[in-house]
């Protein structure tokens, strides 16, 4: 079986299965130099596709999503925003009793950005096919996204009660968001001062 044909595999199963997707992608134990090219590369992939929605659907004014498609601002705020998603997957599941390991939910975190890469490329393909059609693929990309994180940190931490693990993640994004804002704070930064 080719790379090619393992992804597509792999990706079904993601869809299908998440935590045994998870599971497998666990036995891989992917070196750590691969785990961080993969991260660079799973950002490059991320910034350009939201370049080409942009693209296609000019924004009237810049957002966010303008920041972000900037590749001198958009890449490291994709590298970043993956690692802390790693670090909020990882601690989620200590209060709970898990175990798993940051290096681990790094590599979840960069298929779990893959797969919304993937589901990127099919709002662009909608946009062109039938516009009205992305909205629904963009939402349906936040509810899969929301899952997948769910299940990958259960899979990762060994856990089964799925509702204790969507409030460790809630409580572990309001901390990062609140961290996030008391620095930006402390710097100086707002949005008034980003332009966004």
């Amino acid at each position: 079986m080719t790379p090619a044909e393992d992804s597509q595999s792999l990706l079904l199963r993601t869809l299908r299965d998440p935590q045994e997707a998870a599971r497998r992608l666990l036995a891989l134990d992917v070196p750590g130099e691969a785990r961080w090219i993969a991260v660079l590369l799973v950002a490059v992939l991320a910034v350009v596709s939201l370049d080409i929605a942009l693209w296609m659907v000019p924004e009237a004014e810049p957002s966010i999503f303008s920041v972000l498609a900037n590749p001198w601002l958009g890449l490291p705020l994709q590298v970043i925003s993956i690692l802390i998603l790693a670090v909020v997957m990882t601690g989620a599941g200590r209060p709970l009793g898990g175990r798993g390991a940051y290096a681990d939910a790094l590599t979840l975190v960069v298929w779990i950005e893959f797969v919304m890469v993937v589901a990127q490329a099919v709002q662009i393909a909608a946009m062109l096919v039938l516009p009205p059609l992305s909205l629904l693929v963009s939402i349906t990309s936040l509810v899969l996204f929301v899952w997948l994180m769910v299940h990958f940190t259960a899979a990762l931490h060994g856990l089964t009660n799925l509702g204790q693990v969507v409030l460790a993640l809630i409580v572990g994004f309001v901390v990062v968001v609140v961290l996030a804002a008391v620095v930006l704070a402390v710097l100086g930064i707002s949005p008034e001062t980003a332009g966004v």
